[in-house]
């Protein structure tokens, strides 16, 4: 634990170098609620609220797309673990990091505490708004039962995580598929329109996602939208696939872990 929190400290230090970055942070929370308010603007004359309305039984897009928004900003912060190990396999300093004596999770760990602060940084004005624009819908019970999903989804996240860190130590461009991954996801799993109206191939990928699930049953707590089955059989599927992909990326990562390192440490 100790030698985790040395390294988010190093991860610290190094982003207070670059300023720019650093203060960017604070602006970028911008880039997401600008457009929202232009479709929520423009949201009746365009016919896009009547659509929001047909398929989710709610016209307030602008708390729809906030929550979808603050959701996966967490869910994919975690990822950036792998641009990380890819960074140090560049620079050719991994080998010293992994004599350290800190397993998988502690690595994951050190190397995402900035990026969950920088995120959450970004994400407090999101939330604020996406509830204060649901305020009419939201009670404390379905509040807590929303925290206890989003709580079931980073599990779920960690699992992926440890399934591409794997993946990145034996074949070095996991982060590549990171990269697919952070693009396609949010689409194909509903951070900014109902998965119901996607075309039937790219809906059953979607349903392979735990945070397509994760994020229609937020949303059907803080907005009492329509869900895309019964909201009971939502909970079990969640769950289910939650489970299945950490125990699936941790098992996974021991796999490739030692697969690597039987490859002797420069074969990192």
């Amino acid at each position: 634990m100790v030698n985790s929190l040395y390294l988010a400290k190093a991860n610290f230090l190094t982003a207070k170098k670059y300023r720019i970055d650093w203060y960017g942070t604070f602006f970028t929370p911008l880039l997401t609620i600008i457009p929202v308010f232009l479709l929520y603007f423009f949201g009746e004359k365009s016919g896009l609220t009547q659509f929001f309305y047909g398929n989710t039984n709610t016209k307030n897009i602008f708390g729809y797309v906030l929550i979808g928004a603050a959701y996966w900003n967490y869910i994919e912060v975690l990822w950036g673990v792998i641009f990380t190990l890819r960074h140090h396999m560049k620079i050719g300093q991994l080998e010293e990091i992994f004599l350290m004596p800190i397993n998988p999770l502690g690595y994951i760990f050190g190397w995402s505490v900035l990026g969950i602060l920088k995120v959450t940084i970004e994400s407090i004005p999101i939330i604020i708004l996406a509830i204060i624009s649901n305020i009419t819908t939201i009670n404390i019970i379905n509040f807590l039962g929303a925290i206890a999903v989003f709580i079931i989804s980073m599990l779920a996240s960690f699992g992926y995580v440890f399934f591409f860190f794997g993946i990145t130590l034996l074949f070095k461009d996991g982060d590549e598929l990171v990269s697919l991954m952070g693009n396609a996801a949010p689409l194909i799993g509903g951070m900014f329109f109902p998965i119901t109206v996607l075309p039937s191939f790219l809906r059953w990928i979607s349903y392979l996602f735990p945070f397509s699930w994760g994020l229609d049953i937020m949303r059907y707590l803080l907005m009492n939208t329509n869900t895309i089955i019964d909201i009971k059989t939502e909970y079990i599927i969640l769950l289910i696939l939650s489970l299945f992909y950490l125990i699936t990326g941790i098992i996974s990562f021991k796999l490739l872990e030692t697969k690597s390192r039987k490859q002797g440490i420069h074969g990192f």
